[in-house]
């Protein structure tokens, strides 16, 4: 469970960073936070792309942060938009791998730009999410 000062936290990092979201196409922009279970927070904005399929989102921007850093196992994530709105169902699939790392449903903090704001754990989301049998020793490997 997420304390308040997380739940700050998250909230004032992921607004901050969305005024740097790289949406020259729609005008949309979306900042994201995730908490690594070690305590350290890392941002990340959508970046569109000329060609659609080349783009990313501010989710999966903030994760692949972390990733740069080294920190794979997450307690939390947080994205802010103008209005309260959930990951999309590939950032929640691809919150689902890293999920795997520490067997841990992190929870998830929707806000809006007024710091209103609803948290859902990962499997609430995506309740019939695929995790990778395959690999899941491989993911734990990361667990660091």
């Amino acid at each position: 469970m997420l304390t308040k000062e997380e739940i700050n936290n998250l909230i004032h990092k992921a607004q901050t960073v969305r005024k740097y979201a790289f949406a020259f196409k729609s005008g949309h922009g979306f900042g994201a936070c995730v908490l690594t279970v070690d305590g350290n927070y890392y941002e990340g904005v959508n970046v569109e792309g000329v060609i659609s399929s080349m783009g990313v989102c501010a989710e999966m921007a903030a994760v692949d942060h972390a990733a740069t850093h080294g920190k794979y196992a997450h307690k939390a994530l947080c994205v802010a938009d103008k209005n309260i709105t959930y990951p999309c169902g590939a950032c929640l699939q691809y919150l689902t791998q890293f999920s795997q790392v520490n067997d841990m449903d992190f929870e998830i903090v929707a806000t809006d730009m007024d710091g209103k704001y609803e948290i859902k754990k990962l499997s609430e989301l995506l309740p019939k999410k695929y995790r990778s049998v395959t690999f899941d020793d491989k993911l734990k490997s990361f667990n660091l």
